[in-house]
């Protein structure tokens, strides 16, 4: 089974659905329905022990939910489709991060990162600075290409004190710089939904954000200053140089995605990995090193997409158990306890980050669950400050992403560093429920 060149098998199928994109063929579609269904029992027999459990319980309960729903068996592989594009911008990754090696932006990220007395603690807040400004600007890239960064640069030092500060400094800067971010697809629908405009969101959600980034810094003070690592000397002049660039680099990128998702109806993810490749091409021809780029890019791709099975297990998966769920009374249930509620401003505030966390412990996806939650909270804006709502809406559904077991956020650092997703949860629960009060406390002040 190990010779089996899962880069050709997956790469294939991304080809077939992106054609398909375009010609919008029913009998296409069928193909890859079907095609999907065989490569996720391909990827199975090879996914870790743990990813073999979770996807073939919420495979198994997918079906059976949507079996009960009254869902034909002959549909159920059409499901696989929805997550399609998830795993295309995943398996896109590593040309992005090669693009960033071959212009040595790795090197001038990994210098950035750098501490003057030699204490992990006094890297922590440069970490956060680098994650949290890739992140308003390349979203979820930012935490693959961070993460490649620190490994390198922590080598020396204990692998579990190394795991926790990249599952802190990555994931949960992320959900700091996520959820006002305008590439978030998120923060998007909230506007849409409560009405309010995007300046008016900003001053507030900044607040809560950098509100909780100065107490994660405080807090790594504590938590890292025994950690030693080898002081390095930086040339500042050229640090500069190469970071004014990748700025506008970075700009670029912003500005393609957010033109192409304008003039496309493509989703967001699939936005950015139709972006991704072409534009890491181009960049690498302005660095006249488009050879080197192509031929490193090929291997780190081939490398990472043979050992994507984790993921694709996953993600497929989920994609059964999401449309299942939705054929259950589980989302007319919750709609009914917030009807419930609906008098009590404050538990309505509380009771959105719960059914976040609840959604996101099982699997289910904060889009699907803002849907839910917005098919109540639409009759309560006229008499609840609508800002309020899409602030506690936005930060709860950003701030379970750190600690859901099953999110993409957790499962590339399961990838990157070997650890259990639920070991994920476990260091970043307190951090979720924090984020969440900080914007239910701004939230509660603007009523």
């Amino acid at each position: 089974m190990k010779i089996i060149p899962f880069y050709l098998i997956y790469g294939a199928l991304f080809l077939l659905y992106i054609i398909n994109v375009y010609i919008q063929s029913s009998a296409i579609e069928f193909i890859i329905s079907w095609s999907t269904l065989i490569i996720f029992i391909l990827s199975w027999r090879l996914a870790s022990k743990l990813f073999k459990i979770m996807s073939l319980l919420f495979a198994l309960s997918g079906v059976l939910m949507n079996l009960s729903g009254g869902v034909p068996f002959y549909e159920i592989p059409q499901q696989f489709m929805n997550n399609i594009p998830m795993l295309i911008f995943l398996s896109l990754l590593p040309w992005m991060a090669s693009a960033f090696s071959i212009g040595e932006y790795d090197r001038a990220l990994k210098n950035m990162n750098n501490t003057k007395d030699g204490k992990l603690s006094g890297m922590y807040g440069k970490s956060l600075a680098t994650t949290y400004s890739l992140t308003v600007f390349i979203n979820v890239s930012a935490i693959y290409i961070v993460q490649q960064i620190l490994i390198e640069k922590l080598k020396g030092i204990d692998e579990a004190v190394r795991n926790d500060y990249l599952i802190q400094v990555t994931l949960r800067t992320f959900a700091l710089a996520a959820f006002w971010s305008p590439m978030e697809i998120l923060f998007g629908i909230t506007i849409e939904a409560t009405g309010v405009s995007f300046l008016s969101y900003l001053p507030w959600l900044l607040l809560c954000s950098f509100l909780v980034a100065i107490l994660e810094v405080f807090n790594s003070k504590r938590k890292f200053a025994e950690i030693h690592i080898p002081a390095e000397q930086v040339n500042k002049k050229e640090l500069v140089q190469a970071l004014v660039k990748l700025f506008f680099v970075l700009s670029a990128f912003f500005t393609v995605i957010i033109t192409a998702n304008h003039y496309t109806t493509w989703n967001f993810i699939f936005t950015v990995a139709m972006v991704i490749f072409p534009f890491t091409l181009i960049w690498s021809l302005f660095m006249r090193r488009a050879v080197k780029f192509l031929k490193y890019g090929w291997e780190n791709w081939k490398n990472y997409n043979n050992g994507m099975q984790n993921f694709a297990v996953l993600f497929l998966s989920l994609a059964i158990f999401s449309q299942g769920f939705n054929q259950t009374s589980i989302p007319l249930f919750l709609q009914n306890i917030l009807g419930h509620i609906s008098d009590y401003t404050l538990l309505i505030f509380l009771f959105i980050p719960a059914v976040y966390f609840a959604m996101g412990m099982i699997g289910v996806h904060p889009i699907a669950t803002i849907a839910i939650l917005l098919e109540v909270l639409n009759p309560l804006f006229g008499t609840i400050n609508p800002l309020s709502i899409g602030i506690v809406l936005v930060v709860s559904a950003m701030a379970t992403t750190p600690s859901s077991p099953y999110g993409i956020n957790t499962t590339l650092t399961v990838q990157s560093i070997h650890v259990s997703p639920y070991y994920v949860t476990k260091k970043n629960f307190s951090f979720s429920l924090l984020v969440a009060g900080m914007g239910i406390l701004i939230a509660m002040l603007l009523l």
